[in-house]
């Protein structure tokens, strides 16, 4: 065993992100475009009879069948779909491997070459890989079809829920090419064959360990791996290389001394891994990925630490659901959600209820979010082995394909779950631990029982004074549980209020004007700034929360919601569907939360027409004053809150237009408001 440089590296609680890589020993060729797709079943030729619309569509990856209805009366459509594609592959690919990559498709897909049965999977969110080296034509065209079916299942999770399960090719599809029989494999969980295992970590030291898992189709003889570290500077801090290959796979242990920690948002610094696995000394396969470098750990009474420091996660759920586009992203709106967590200052991200896109997570990791991810176990429970064993498959795959992340710092086990389940969901924890003992277990639950007390955290989904009760009994629960349960590391996975941009009220305050039917037609959008304005002060001054999370960043489908004033949505985001317009309370959170910018937000400002004479004026800024003006006439000052607001109660406009203006050292905004 030759060793280079180095013989140190880093424990801590690292994470790895890939990056696609083309050099001359691995291809990854992106598959997206110009497929043929219909409704229904249609079979590779030569397999049969089919089903559906006789005609087809030309589309691009990522795609869904569920992009234009999933918003209709009628409901989105829940079947069959069928995608086709010719894929020509050179000649001079013969003597490769050849593996198909689908980065997700819901929720079952089978896949067939050349009227070759590939394979089915069972899953709509995470990563399934195919190799089809001794079934294509090289050199001619080749047949690729996958029949997609999200119909309602009772042997796969989710069951259900309050969101919408798509159909289709959602997420990009690849052609990998490795040059040699032996490659670094591509078939495991689907993931990119390398897990880096956190052993140790601390600002003086860290401890790795790089599990290589390889694939050949004849031997491995004269062939090592070596595993390179790089820092920011791609300067070299790190190499060894090993020629003892056993059991299809290479262990190295690595170790950094004086590591430069990945921080969060505050230093969220990455290295860079190179993997190279070479034949005689020529390079035959290569994967690289950045990886960084943490510890952390939840206290029962002080909440998140991220290496040695508090840090308050200050926290937003999304679902991966956009108008007209359904869950058919992209990278590009991948980046707008982005965009908007950086605005309003968020550190942590709960990305609820399944798995989402490998981008999602690169990114985390290049910001400095901290993230929860979770699987699917949502909607129901099936006590059947078919159903527990997806569930187990599914939690395997959401480890593997993303155990490099260092962004990720809790894998979430059930959200929501009824009925009996407290065995399935230990033996969940379990395999977690096995799988990956650096991280914690987390659940998201609404309601007592042992089931609460199995995984390493707990959170709440919680609704005072949307759903029940009023919003000032957040505190005393919260209070109540931690007394009755201190060693329980408790956080809040949901809380907040629907809203819609059309409906408004003059009043704010709860007792004044009390909440409406969260059911109802009836979601102003002051009563939801309300909810957020009485949660806010209740979870910063409790530091036992260790994390909370809006729900949602964004509104999002739902077929089965008949509420507010847009059928099938739910109206609880902070921003539009289509990300065209930030809610009030979007502004609270800013003001609070990204010191980085200077916030001066009028609330109320689309409640143009009015009946009342008399309202509330609320405004969130990072000023410590505001000054309140109508029409040129200076109403008052008052100081800002400890939590970045000012209100003032029971103002009197004046009969017809009135020019609202507020004044702070940080801005000016305005409204014009028209009492009939």
């Amino acid at each position: 065993m030759k060793k280079l440089g180095l013989k140190t590296i880093l424990i801590l609680c690292f994470a790895v992100l890939i990056f696609t890589h083309n050099s001359n020993a691995r291809e990854v060729i992106s598959i997206n475009k110009n497929w043929s797709y219909k409704d229904g079943v249609e079979l590779p030729r030569g397999l049969g009879w089919g089903f559906g619309r006789t005609t087809s569509d030309t589309v691009n990856l990522p795609h869904t069948w569920n992009s234009a209805d999933f918003m209709s009366e009628a409901g989105y459509r829940r079947g069959y779909g069928s995608y086709r594609k010719n894929l020509e592959i050179p000649k001079e690919y013969e003597g490769k491997r050849l593996f198909l990559k689908f980065e997700g498709a819901g929720t079952v897909a089978n896949v067939f070459v050349n009227s070759n049965h590939m394979g089915e999977h069972k899953g709509a969110y995470n990563a399934f890989t195919y190799e089809i080296t001794d079934v294509v034509n090289y050199g001619g065209r080749n047949s690729v079809s996958v029949i997609c079916d999200n119909s309602q299942r009772f042997d796969l999770a989710p069951q259900g829920g309050d969101f919408n399960m798509y159909g289709g090719l959602y997420r990009d599809a690849w052609l990998i090419v490795t040059e040699d029989d032996a490659c670094i494999s591509p078939l495991y969980f689907s993931s990119n064959g390398v897990l880096i295992h956190q052993l140790y970590a601390s600002e003086k030291r860290a401890e790795l360990r790089a599990e290589i898992h390889l694939s050949t189709k004849s031997d491995y003889e004269n062939c090592t791996v070596e595993f390179s570290v790089l820092d920011a500077d791609d300067k070299p801090i790190f190499s060894e290389v090993d020629s003892i290959l056993e059991n299809d796979g290479a262990v190295i242990n690595v170790g950094i001394n004086n590591p430069h920690l990945w921080n969060g948002k505050k230093d969220p610094y990455l290295y860079k891994t190179v993997i190279v696995l070479s034949r005689n000394g020529e390079e035959i396969d290569r994967v690289e990925e950045t990886i960084g470098i943490r510890y952390f750990y939840v206290d029962a009474d002080k909440g998140f630490f991220l290496n040695g420091e508090h840090l308050k996660l200050n926290g937003v759920c999304r679902h991966q659901d956009w108008a007209g586009v359904a869950s058919a992203l992209t990278e590009e709106n991948h980046l707008v959600d982005y965009a908007f967590f950086d605005e309003i200052g968020a550190n942590s991200l709960r990305l609820a209820h399944y798995p989402q896109a490998k981008f999602m997570f690169q990114e985390a990791d290049r910001r400095g979010y901290v993230v929860w991810e979770e699987i699917p176990f949502v909607g129901g429970y099936i006590n059947s082995e078919a159903f527990e064993d997806n569930l187990k498959l599914q939690l395997k795959e959401l480890i593997i394909q993303n155990y490099n992340h260092p962004s990720i710092c809790f894998w979430g086990l059930f959200n929501e779950i009824r009925g009996d389940f407290d065995a399935i969901t230990a033996e969940l924890n379990d395999l977690a631990h096995k799988l990956d003992p650096t991280r914690l277990t987390v659940a998201a639950s609404y309601q007592p029982g042992s089931f609460n007390h199995i995984t390493d955290a707990i959170a709440w989904n919680k609704y005072f004074g949307w759903y029940y009760d009023q919003i000032e009994d957040f505190g005393p629960f919260y209070d109540d549980f931690h007394a009755q349960y201190p060693h329980a590391k408790v956080g809040l996975s949901e809380y907040g209020a629907g809203g819609s941009i059309n409906q408004h009220v003059s009043q704010f305050i709860p007792e004044e004007n009390p909440r409406p039917t969260s059911r109802g037609p009836w979601h102003p959008e002051e009563k939801q700034t309300a909810n957020h304005i009485g949660h806010i002060k209740m979870i910063t001054e409790r530091d036992f929360i260790w994390g909370s999370y809006i729900w949602n960043m964004f509104n999002f489908g739902s077929n089965h919601r008949q509420e507010g004033d847009t059928p099938h949505e739910n109206d609880k985001g902070l921003v539009t569907m289509d990300r065209k317009i930030r809610k009030d309370a979007f502004f609270l959170y800013k003001a609070n939360w990204n010191k980085n910018e200077k916030t001066v937000h009028f609330c109320s400002k689309r409640f143009t027409e009015r009946k009342e004479d008399i309202t509330d004026v609320v405004v969130f800024t990072t000023a410590p004053s505001a000054r309140l003006f109508i029409n040129s006439k200076q109403i008052g000052k008052l100081n800002t809150n400890d939590y970045a607001t000012v209100i003032w109660k029971d103002v009197k406009l004046n009969p017809g237009k009135n020019l609202v203006e507020i004044k702070t050292v940080d801005g000016n905004d305005t409204a014009e408001w028209t009492v009939e």
